[in-house]
């Protein structure tokens, strides 16, 4: 259930649209703006195609703003995004580690519905052989620990995300 505060910033968002300062991460906001209501029907020669047309052209820095402006995406599109990472078309033309990316969205992502994400983070940084960071293991071992104590997840999604981060920690060690 949402609160009288998110439902506040929702609406604003939806009346008001963020500005950003960087074209690309405009571009993509826009993009996904406009094909929220569809996005199940993304096709190679159509929509998809042009979202990998926008993330394909993004560099270091442009990744580094999207998420430092990451509180000014509407969450719906946020999970619209990570889930077009597991595309494997996306992943075909995409020559950077959107795994590590989705794992970091993860992280950010602040609102009542994390477990749309969690779902799929096992998939998104195996379908990309991502390189995480131990301090980014140990965030996501925290973050499944406090979806768990506050009851977001079963007992099961986090035995089974614990075991895989702890592998990937295992990863690193040798």
């Amino acid at each position: 259930m949402m609160n009288i505060h998110q439902l506040k910033k929702t609406f604003y968002k939806t009346l008001f649209p963020p500005k950003f300062g960087n074209k690309k991460i405009q571009s993509l906001y826009n993009f996904v703006s406009q094909n929220d209501s569809d996005t199940e029907y993304w096709t190679v020669n159509g929509q998809l195609q042009e979202f990998i047309g926008i993330i394909k052209s993004f560099d270091e820095s442009d990744i580094q703003y999207f998420f430092e402006r990451i509180s000014l995406w509407n969450s719906y599109y946020l999970v619209i995004i990570s889930d077009k990472f597991l595309d494997s078309h996306v992943k075909a033309n995409v020559k950077y580690d959107l795994g590590k990316i989705y794992a970091k969205i993860f992280l950010l992502y602040e609102d009542s519905d994390p477990y749309f994400l969690i779902d799929n983070l096992e998939i998104a940084v195996t379908m990309y052989e991502s390189k995480i960071d131990t301090a980014t293991l140990i965030d996501l071992i925290s973050k499944i620990e406090f979806m768990h104590h506050k009851k977001l997840i079963t007992r099961q999604q986090r035995n089974h995300n614990i075991h895989f981060i702890s592998s990937l920690t295992d990863e690193l060690s040798n």
